[in-house]
Formats: structure tokens, sequence, C-alpha cells
């Protein structure tokens, strides 16, 4: 009889079917012959989503109070939990937080033999590295709560060198994950290309064309770095588009640089949001140029996308783009804020003195799920 793995995830969105939320859970459920569930509260929202996708079970749960606060849907997802916590072979969970840390010891008490999977998606900028056990009755409460966390987990997991080597090296109750913690970068979604119409194409075949992809004007994309090194530079027949939605703090700079720059109307380009996979991808798999300039990111996955797609990238040190690049073998890492930069890197590029046809070598296969779900051993 199979097993079930369940994920308790706190604010499940239809965006989230795209991302590792689902993507993690589906492709562990085919390597390991699990009924996968997802349990979330139900919202305005997401109360259209489905109740099964992919043979991956949906599972909306009426919350009591507000649903949209972290806490509140927390504790409602901890009572279906101790409810329903023997049916559950393997509990997954998102974020090494207090609130995790307490789920799967409740879990642990009312289930022994269950596994528990967390997957860490975290920020190198979120770890706190002076946490220390106190004499508070609070202090010693959450290191005897962390202790029998650690101890309760079997596998943990988070998705840069980065972070890695940081928590291997962080002295804190929090983090004594030993060699419970692996290294698991996320993945690119195989088989939904395979189900889609695109036909990858090579270097030859790609268009002068530069993207970036993602919230449109958030504090962390600093997208006005971008913009602000394109009123510098002569695109000559290169394109630049703009993918995501617009924040309106954002809107009003847009209109400015239109303004003082009419000419580049035709070169820069804001499609909106794009949320279609097959759409989105048809992008990337134009271009030959990707820039990411963020103040943090816990992995961006356009990262990834950018790489399966080989664009070259050019991005801020943030999230995977070091260990993505590889050493400055497939794009560029540029400065914090540094317009000058970037101006000089898309200038040598657009005037073909940075070679940016660097994939010859490159299996786009080796960024699969299928590939990064083998480091998990449940």
């Amino acid at each position: 009889m199979k097993k079930n793995l369940t994920l308790l995830f706190n604010n499940f969105e239809k965006e989230h079917l795209g991302k590792d939320v689902f993507l993690v859970p589906y492709y562990l459920g085919k390597y390991y012959n699990y009924n996968v569930t997802i349990v979330f509260p139900k919202t305005r929202t997401n109360i259209n989503i489905p109740s099964s996708i992919d043979n991956v079970n949906l599972k909306s749960i009426q919350c009591i109070g507000n649903s949209k606060k972290e806490l509140i849907a927390d504790l409602n997802l901890l009572v279906y939990l101790i409810l329903n916590a023997k049916k559950i072979d393997c509990l997954m969970r998102f974020h090494s937080t207090h609130m995790t840390a307490l789920i799967v010891c409740i879990y642990k008490l009312l289930k022994h033999s269950g596994k528990v999977y967390v997957k860490m998606d975290i920020n190198p900028l979120q770890i706190n590295l002076n946490y220390k056990q106190g004499l508070s009755p609070l202090k010693k409460l959450s290191s005897i709560i962390y202790k029998y966390y650690t101890k309760s987990i079997n596998v943990i997991s988070c998705e840069t060198s980065l972070v890695y080597n940081k928590l291997k090296q962080a002295d804190s109750f929090h983090y004594n994950f030993k060699n419970k913690l692996v290294l698991m970068p996320n993945g690119f979604d195989e088989a939904k290309l395979a189900k889609t119409k695109l036909k990858e194409k090579s270097f030859s075949e790609k268009e002068n064309i530069i993207i970036t992809v993602g919230r449109l004007g958030d504090k962390s994309k600093n997208t006005e770095l971008l913009l602000t090194a394109l009123k510098s530079l002569n695109l000559k027949n290169w394109k630049v588009f703009f993918i995501g939605p617009i924040q309106e703090s954002l809107k009003e700079k847009i209109d400015a640089f239109y303004k003082h720059y009419p000419e580049k109307k035709e070169n820069v380009i804001f499609t909106g949001s794009i949320y279609d996979k097959e759409k989105l991808w048809t992008y990337y798999n134009r271009s030959k140029v990707f820039v990411l300039t963020s103040r943090w990111e816990s992995y961006a996955l356009v990262l990834n996308e950018a790489k399966r797609f080989k664009n070259y990238i050019i991005s801020t040190d943030v999230g995977a783009a070091s260990d993505l690049i590889e050493g400055g073998k497939y794009g560029k890492i540029i400065p914090q804020d540094s317009d000058i930069d970037l101006i000089n890197t898309l200038d040598g590029i657009i005037n073909n003195r940075i070679n940016i046809n660097v994939y010859a070598d490159f299996q786009g296969s080796s960024l699969s799920w299928e590939e990064m779900i083998k480091k998990i051993h449940l």
C-alpha cells in the first residue's frame, strides 16, 4: 500500500503550482511512490484551485480566524495535523521557523515512526548566527523544542552553497542539523516542458533580446537599476523585455523614461504579468541574455529558467547566482547598485566585446527536478 506524504503550507496560491511548493512534493511522490497531499487554508484568492492536479491532492481547509495572517493559518494547520497525524507517513514543511519546529515536534509525538522533510527556502540574510541558549524560561523552552526538532527531522535541505556553508559553520542549537543538512538546488520542470510545443532554439536561432523577470518595482528586485542603465545605452537592434507585474511605484518612472527617451519605446518593452509557463518560457527561449538586479533573493527560480534556456546571465550576487554562473562560465556577477558595471557589461554584449555563446557543453536536463530530488533520502 502506498504511503502518504503531506505538505502543510500556510499560503498556497495558483502561482505556486509552477514553483517548488508544488513541484518538490510532486517529484518526491513520483520518486518514492507516495500519495501526495498539499494542505492549506482556504482564502478568497485560492478558492478556485482544483482539488487535484497531476495526482497531487490539493486540500484546502476552512480557517477559524483570519487565514491571511500567518500565525492564524499555521495554528489551523496545526489543528489539522493533530487530527490527521496518524495518516501521514512523511510530513513536509517549507522554512525552518519556530512554527515549523513546533509542528514537527507535535507530529513526532503523535507518530514516532513518521518521517520529516523540511525545505528551508532561505535567504542567507535571514540566518541569525547569534542564537544562544539563555536562562529565561522562554529561551529554555525554545532550546528544548529545537533540540527535539533537529533530532526529529530526517532531511533538511537548503538551496545555495552560500547558505549551506553558513549553516555548517553556525554555532547555535537552532541550526544543529549535522549530517541531515543537504544542499539541494531548485530544479527545472522538464516534465512540463515536454508537454509544451516549445522547440529549444540554438544560439544562432535566438534573437538579440535581453529579458528580466520578476515583481517589477519591488524593493528587493531593484528594477530601477536596469531602467537607469538603459538610459545610457545605444541598444542598436537589441530589445529589452521587462516581464512581470508592475508596482505602482515604478509606473511613474517608466512614464518618465519614455518621455525622455521616446526613441527607445520600440526597444524597451513591458509585457506585464505572464503566468502561463509555455508563454513565459517562449521569451527565455528567444532571448540571449537574462538580467537580475535584485538586492536580495533566497534562490531566484528565474535564474534556473534562464540557465535552462541558455541565456547568458548577468546578476547581482544573490540567491543561486554564483552557483549557476559557475565562476563566470555562464555569465557575470555585477556589484549591487552599480549602474556603471551593468552599462559596461550590456554595452560589451551589444557591441560583441563579450562572448555570450557559452553553453556549448551544457546539458539542460542537468537542472531537472528528477536529478535534484535524488539528493533527498527519505
